[in-house]
């Protein structure tokens, strides 16, 4: 019978682990953890999971760490998520039925699927998403390479790798809270390893993402130029160098001219992308011609379809933006609601509905939220963000809703109007 092995490396993972074990139990036969030196109870937790626990010292050596578990691992079939990477729950029986799928191909060496960023620290928001190969077969030839942004080969030239598309991990890792503390982290080995053994052409691609996450953006353009420059592609990130320069080059406020010759550049290599439509759209927002951005947003939404996501999302909002700058209230409404539902928790939409609905009473907004978001369940969303966007007495009813577990008692006296009593409360705790 087939055996799957689900295996992490883990450093300090107490916090993201009891979800990760949540998910493997569901899906392998045998869980593997390599510790490299925690101090929290991540070795506790696994163990009293099941997990066979190992210790391994670290050495800056992403690889050596993984293919240590990989030795360690017993099953037909290896499952490597990071620790802050998991599958949903309603995913893990077609996550089984490809590995039974693609074991009966002699040459399949494993798939690639989605991976999707969410920054849990703005309501699982969606920053990116690339593709990834976390789930092969286990066997002697296939192994990890690379200290940093370490990468699977399947030596041998037999092995082919498949894509699926119907299933997702969700990566955690890069919410606000822990991104830049990792970018210095990866960015500190890239360079020592780079000294080390010279400049090899994947490194513009990982330096280029290191310098954009740390918000050091020419110097990401100068190494997503080199990435494109090379000619050599990483799978899953080609697209990767492109996305990095335009964005920086957005937030560089560079001009819409020389953001749309680089966006036709990108468009020549990608014509299917919406992305680089939607880059040209933003630099003639942010120049105010929105008859200009207007065009190319509507291009890009040609471009995609319903259920997209993200990135159809932010055309939609861009759209919904510019309508209701015109007056267009029931256009912009159509259009924000349209994006909300690709993306539920899309800060910006979000903050765009909160202007168009500024006016109405708070039952009216609160009965057109319920259409959209479980009042319970998205009560930690709902209670911030209508909080930061002035919408005080509803947010007040989902703060009600979730049993007061989001606002301290001097907000909520604030959002009640009582403001004297608002000072007292925050100034002493007391009234």
């Amino acid at each position: 019978m087939l055996k799957i092995s689900a295996c992490a490396i883990v450093k300090n993972e107490e916090v993201n682990l009891p979800r990760w074990l949540e998910c493997v139990k569901a899906l392998a036969d045998e869980i593997v953890v390599v510790d490299t030196g925690s101090t929290d109870r991540t070795v506790d937790l696994a163990q009293a999971a099941g997990a066979r626990v190992y210790s391994f010292a670290w050495r800056q050596d992403f690889s050596a760490a993984k293919n240590f578990a990989l030795q360690k691992a017993k099953g037909d079939w290896i499952v490597f998520l990071d620790a802050d990477e998991y599958f949903r729950e309603e995913d893990i029986s077609q996550v089984k039925a490809h590995i039974e799928q693609f074991d009966r191909e002699e040459r399949a060496a494993g798939f690639l699927c989605p991976i999707v960023d969410i920054d849990v620290d703005r309501g699982d928001a969606i920053m990116l998403e690339t593709v990834a190969l976390r789930v092969f077969r286990r066997h002697p030839d296939i192994r990890y390479h690379g200290k940093i942004h370490e990468m699977l080969k399947a030596q041998g030239g037999k092995w082919q790798v498949a894509s699926v598309d119907d299933v997702r991990i969700w990566h955690t890792g890069y919410s606000s809270s822990v991104l830049r503390r990792k970018m210095e982290r990866n960015l500190a080995i890239l360079l020592k390893e780079q000294e080390r053994r010279g400049e090899s052409w994947s490194d513009a691609y990982y330096l280029a993402d290191c310098y954009h996450g740390l918000g050091r953006y020419e110097e990401a353009i100068e190494w997503a130029k080199k990435a494109i420059a090379s000619r050599e592609v990483l799978v899953g990130l080609e697209k990767r160098p492109y996305d990095v320069l335009l964005d920086s080059m957005i937030k560089l406020e560079y001009s819409s001219a020389e953001i749309c010759k680089s966006a036709q550049q990108a468009l020549e290599k990608f014509p299917d992308s919406p992305d680089y439509k939607a880059d040209e759209g933003t630099a003639f927002w942010k120049e105010k011609n929105y008859a200009e951005a207007e065009v190319r947003f509507n291009e890009a939404l040609d471009m995609t379809s319903a259920g997209i996501g993200h990135v159809r999302a932010v055309i939609l909002t861009y759209l919904a933006d510019i309508a209701h700058r015109r007056g267009q209230e029931t256009k912009a409404l159509d259009y924000v609601t349209e994006a909300l539902k690709e993306v539920r928790f899309a800060e910006f939409a979000f903050s765009l509905l909160c202007r168009i609905f500024k006016s109405l009473p708070a039952a009216d907004v609160i009965q057109f939220l319920n259409t959209i978001y479980d009042p319970s369940a998205d009560a930690a969303f709902l209670v911030r963000a209508l909080a930061q966007n002035g919408l005080h007495e509803v947010c007040l009813y989902y703060d009600k809703k979730s049993e007061g577990r989001f606002l301290s008692e001097w907000e909520r006296l604030f959002f009640a109007g009582a403001y004297q009593a608002a000072v007292y409360e925050a100034a002493y705790g007391e009234i």
